[in-house]
């Protein structure tokens, strides 16, 4: 067998060693935060910044905000200081620390100094041209180090043919890192009011191999110099990483059924030139509709399994939800998000959500007393004191 084969090989087996790895996935107990590039690895260089410390600076500033917040919550960095860390020892260490969210950070560039906007990328095929670029940008700091090829195997990241491979993992987790990642892009894209270059799918070998939901972020293009001017004032870096937070606040409250409040933080105000206009702020969502479609209204406590979320709404009959029997949907928080069952015990919903994790890993349960979203220990709470079993 070549090493082509062999390498092939190994994917597959640790596709599906990530799909039994154990991970809780009703609370959010601990995070890693990457601070991309560092060391002798620069990353994008700016006018008069470089992407591995702005990086750094904003990733710890969410740490540090996160724990200042929710100090049950262990947070982990793949780097605390200006060092070189391997990529695949940044997911490792995800893994060797069990959490339940991988957050990577980045600011993209490009030879168009006027390119700008901020992207969030969940691991995936890549859609376009330029999110084959932006993934080779970020993967070719693997060809820094010295044991590359012991490492990677037959991973070329200039190759096309090398990320044809990463298809495997797209459905990894890959439910819940687009709904992190919708939450991200939202409240970036509100605070900065840089341009919405939204949620994109790509093939990064840091998020490939990380089992649990992970998203990577393009804080900005350090490459435009109001971006940049944005990106390394401190001032800024500490909005950027209480946006993030906020994101994880909105994630954290979803998955958990909290209510915790959002921060305050202030919008960037940004120069803008007569002749460069800039991009227009994002309105607000309009308040969340939680309808759900095949279910009918009433006061009654119900229990739903959600299995997916995608920020466009695709209709019940798309062949995502084929086996799937009751799919419903509703709105929430800018993401239309598919239900399975409608069930009155809790006993009955976990039954359904043991046949949905096999084809959707990141199912979960969740609760409705009639139209109105509940956290599932109230809905369990009302029930027992109905009386019911």
């Amino acid at each position: 067998m070549n090493r082509k084969k062999w390498f092939l090989l190994f994917v597959i087996l640790t596709f599906f060693n990530i799909q039994l790895f154990s991970q809780a996935k009703d609370r959010i107990t601990k995070i890693v935060i990457d601070a991309g590039h560092g060391g002798e690895d620069p990353g994008a260089v700016g006018s008069k910044s470089k992407e591995k410390d702005i990086n750094l600076a904003v990733a710890l500033q969410l740490g540090k905000i996160i724990k200042e917040n929710f100090p049950d919550v262990e947070v982990y960095y793949t780097r605390k200081t200006d060092v070189f860390v391997p990529l695949y020892q940044r997911s490792k260490i995800a893994n060797d620390k069990h959490a339940d969210l991988f957050i990577s950070l980045h600011c993209n560039a490009s030879d168009n100094k006027s390119a700008n906007g901020v992207e969030t990328f969940v691991m995936g095929l890549h859609k376009t041209e330029s999110n084959m670029e932006v993934a080779r940008k970020e993967n070719a700091a693997m060809l820094l180090e010295k044991d590359y090829e012991s490492n990677y195997g037959d991973f070329n990241p200039n190759s096309p043919e090398s990320y044809i491979i990463f298809s495997l993992y797209a459905s990894a987790y890959l439910s819940n890192s687009a709904l992190f990642a919708s939450k991200v892009q939202h409240n970036l894209v509100k605070i900065t009011r840089f341009r919405d270059r939204q949620v994109q799918q790509a093939g990064f070998w840091v998020l490939h191999k990380v089992a649990m939901p992970s998203i990577l972020i393009e804080l900005g293009f350090i490459s435009n110099k109001e971006e940049e001017k944005v990106l390394s004032s401190p001032t800024s870096q500490k909005s950027i990483a209480t946006s993030i937070c906020n994101a994880f606040i909105e994630y954290k409250n979803h998955i958990e059924g909290l209510h915790k409040q959002t921060l305050p933080v202030d919008k960037i105000e940004q120069e803008s030139k007569p002749d460069e206009p800039r991009e227009p702020v994002i309105p607000e969502v309009k308040p969340d509709s939680t309808q759900f479609a095949n279910a009918p209204a009433n006061t009654d406590v119900r229990f739903r399994v959600q299995f997916y979320s995608s920020p466009k709404e695709l209709p019940l009959s798309d062949k995502k939800f084929t086996g799937l029997k009751n799919v419903g949907k509703y709105y929430e928080q800018s993401t239309w998000k598919y239900t399975v069952g409608n069930e009155p015990t809790y006993d009955a919903i976990q039954t359904i959500l043991v046949e949905t994790k096999k084809k959707f890993p990141d199912a979960f349960i969740i609760a409705f007393a009639g139209d109105k979203k509940i956290p599932v220990s109230d809905a369990r709470k009302m029930i027992k004191n109905d009386g019911a079993k």
